[in-house]
């Protein structure tokens, strides 16, 4: 997964993270936009903070489709632009508050600049498949995040709460922040002593590519209205992040573990059947050649048991005098019966077991084909201008 930083001012090189799982970052630097299109294929563009308003509104029942136009109804007044100009994205928990009505957060963002930011990335084939806001309101009203971040020369605090991102003085930050329940405190390295200035609670250090990474987890997706992904692209993006869960969240790792084991047993058991029917193979084909040497003792090297049994078998025939299928005499009588009417080959050929007989007309050679068709000692074959008659069994 790559995440890109839109930095608040137009920049040529863009600060960017790598990550495999979502949760660890695997390298991070600056790059221009066409080389960022080599560094991954799931792409998420994280928004800062400095560009985004949060704005608390009050629904209407059964808004639907209707969201935008009420959307900058509400905000007419609110907004120092006008509505029209700004990108309007409800909360991802407003979903109910569209039929029902009722509060619900707005995030507002420039449009211009939202197009002018993502010009160089979308000029260089690059697909923002999320727009994650760098930080967000918290998703549950008795929790809050307090960020203390490095903003160029002087210290800003920001506390995320259920009903708005806060931009507060540092002096300020300590009153809005203690009378929080559940509360983290995240500070950049280089203000960690001003943040541990702010409140007894322990900071945690996290740099600006950490946030970034945080944020792309976050559920609020500024990609929508004139930024909307196909339907066919979010699905991909769901698989993907089905599949980074399933394969490194903590929760699933249990059940890694119970599809490792049960496809380990499954590979023992393949294995070991496999060994079982290869020994079964080797022990019949060591019957064979027992078969074959003790009934035939001069046979001392066996290659192929049951040809060199057949071959055996046809000469002890042959030295008895007995007719076989293959001799030339059985196969003429053989023929005698069913000849067709009128057919007289220009030449008969025997040779190696098989009769050829050439000059037969075509109806002569279908009529001999259909009638050895369900013979079981002798097959018919037809060969450019000859036909073959040859004893089923031999080689």
């Amino acid at each position: 997964m790559l995440i890109i930083y839109l930095s608040p001012q137009p920049t040529a090189l863009f600060d960017y993270v790598d990550s495999v799982d979502g949760r660890k970052i695997a390298r991070s630097g600056q790059a221009l936009a066409k080389d960022l299109f080599r560094l991954g294929t799931q792409v998420v563009a994280v928004v800062p903070w400095q560009v985004l308003a949060w704005h608390s509104v009050s629904l209407p029942p059964k808004v639907g489709q209707r969201a935008q136009a009420v959307l900058g109804s509400l905000l007419e007044d609110s907004c120092l632009q006008d509505p029209s100009e700004l990108h309007l994205v409800l909360s991802p928990l407003a979903s109910t508050n569209l039929r029902q009505g009722g509060q619900a957060m707005v995030a507002a963002c420039g449009k211009d600049w939202l197009r002018t930011a993502l010009a160089p990335l979308v000029a260089a084939g690059l697909r923002i498949q999320h727009l994650a806001p760098e930080v967000c309101p918290s998703p549950k009203p008795d929790a809050a995040q307090l960020y203390v971040l490095n903003d160029g020369a002087k210290v800003q605090a920001l506390l995320c709460r259920h009903d708005s991102v806060w931009r507060l003085p540092q002096a300020t930050a300590l009153a809005a922040w203690e009378p929080i329940s559940h509360k983290t405190l995240w500070a950049e390295p280089s203000v960690a002593d001003a943040a541990s200035g702010l409140s007894d609670v322990q900071a945690l250090l996290q740099a600006p590519q950490q946030r970034w990474l945080q944020a792309s987890g976050n559920d609020w997706d500024l990609a929508q209205g004139e930024w909307a992904q196909s339907r066919g692209l979010r699905g991909w993006r769901w698989l993907q992040a089905a599949w980074r869960s399933l394969r490194f969240d903590s929760a699933w790792q249990a059940t890694r573990r119970g599809v490792m084991l049960l496809l380990l047993v499954n590979l023992l058991g393949l294995n070991l059947w496999a060994w079982r029917v290869q020994a079964e193979v080797a022990q019949q084909r060591q019957n064979l050649k027992q078969i074959l040497t003790s009934t035939f003792p001069k046979v001392k090297l066996v290659i192929d048991a049951p040809t060199q049994m057949r071959r055996e078998v046809q000469a002890l025939q042959k030295n008895s005098a007995q007719p076989q299928d293959s001799d030339v005499d059985e196969m003429l009588q053989a023929l005698s019966g069913p000849w067709p009417a009128g057919a007289v080959p220009s030449q008969i050929d025997y040779r190696g077991g098989a009769l050829r007989l050439t000059g037969l007309k075509p109806e002569a050679l279908e009529a001999l084909r259909q009638t050895y068709a369900s013979d079981t000692r002798y097959r018919f074959e037809v060969q450019a201008n000859q036909a073959l008659l040859q004893a089923k069994g031999t080689p």
